[in-house]
């Protein structure tokens, strides 16, 4: 019969717990890279990033022995060495989601004692306040898609400073905490040369699937858009989302409405932002809709020059000729469009 502890840990392995029982029982890390004994959690660590990019979900494995469990749980640290070296910043990102989507599916099947207790690992404060399940609204701010309507505060019930939710909004809110947490974590860690070594056929089989999306991605037609027209300031962003990169709200609303400018459609818009690696077409489209003023009383317009710069969002080494004269982006896309004969 399989041990509780251990299964615990092979579903959730990004614990303290479970990296603290790594660091007590695993092998060392030549042995876990080359002993056939561990040729399963080296398979499933590869099987992880693979799904994480195709799937968006680093996928189930049966785990119905001590075994299953073991190679399920030291597969998680191969996978994410195995990410490391790829050193892409699109298969980070979509890693980091797939982890936290595993998670969030694994999650809304437990009990909610049991997610309540898991919160501490990201040291959220949640709570029964009035005995409902609560979490304190500065937690619930950073973590929760308040884009969505359900989700605003002015919807939801609030006790004392702390927010009413269920067990499965608060699963929902844990894996917004866990994508952020391995998205830091990878983007501080170095390749290990050995794992590079070890892994280097998959690495490079995975590196060229990433290289042909992305080629994908720039070949293909974005709508009306014509991409080489585009200003310095806005093809940055374009690139920074498309290629996985964080970038601020104030960027993705200057790319929204810098396309709605230009006339394009909701779903052209969305396109742009479906190639990014942690695309969600209802959040995306929730948002194009408000900036556009289909959901909101107001029709945003694209910040000019000025407040381009004030907003850091000018790449002042990459400005052109043309930069300086003109005073907004939509102006330079429209004189290089007027010129492209």
């Amino acid at each position: 019969m399989v041990d509780e502890i251990l299964l615990k840990l092979a579903r959730y392995p990004f614990l303290r717990e479970a990296k603290e029982y790594v660091r007590r029982e695993a092998p060392s890390i030549q042995e876990l890279l080359v002993d056939p004994i561990y040729e399963r959690a080296r398979s499933i660590g590869v099987e992880r990033v693979d799904n994480a990019f195709e799937k968006g979900d680093v996928g189930n494995r049966s785990l119905v022995t001590n075994g299953d469990c073991l190679m399920e749980l030291f597969s998680y640290p191969i996978a994410r060495m195995i990410t490391i070296c790829i050193d892409d910043s699109y298969l980070k990102r979509r890693y980091a989601l797939g982890e936290a989507v595993h998670m969030y599916r694994n999650l809304i099947r437990e009990k909610p004692s049991f997610i309540l207790d898991l919160s501490k690992e990201f040291n959220l404060d949640a709570r029964y306040i009035d005995e409902k399940l609560s979490i304190y609204f500065t937690d619930y701010l950073r973590y929760a898609p308040t884009r969505y309507r359900k989700w605003k505060m002015i919807n939801r019930e609030m006790i004392q400073g702390y927010i009413t939710i269920s067990s499965r909004d608060l699963a929902r809110i844990l894996q917004e905490a866990l994508r952020e947490r391995i998205n830091q974590e990878l983007d501080t860690m170095s390749c290990n040369e050995y794992v590079n070594q070890i892994f280097s056929s998959d690495i490079d089989r995975i590196k060229s699937k990433v290289r042909k999306l992305r080629r994908k991605i720039e070949e293909t037609p974005i709508g009306k858009l014509e991409v080489e027209y585009l200003p310095p300031c806005i093809k940055n962003i374009l690139d920074a989302i498309q290629s996985g990169e964080n970038v601020p709200h104030i960027g993705r609303f200057a790319l929204v409405s810098f396309l709605n400018g230009l006339k394009l459609s909701r779903d052209e818009i969305i396109a742009v932002f479906s190639r990014a690696p942690d695309f969600e077409e209802e959040k995306t489209r929730y948002q194009i809709e408000h900036i556009t003023g289909v959901s909101s009383s107001t029709k945003y317009t694209p910040p000019g020059c000025d407040k381009m710069r004030t907003y850091g969002l000018c790449p002042l080494e990459e400005r052109v000729d043309l930069c300086k004269e003109i005073s907004h982006p939509l102006s330079y896309y429209k004189i290089k469009w007027k010129r492209r004969k």
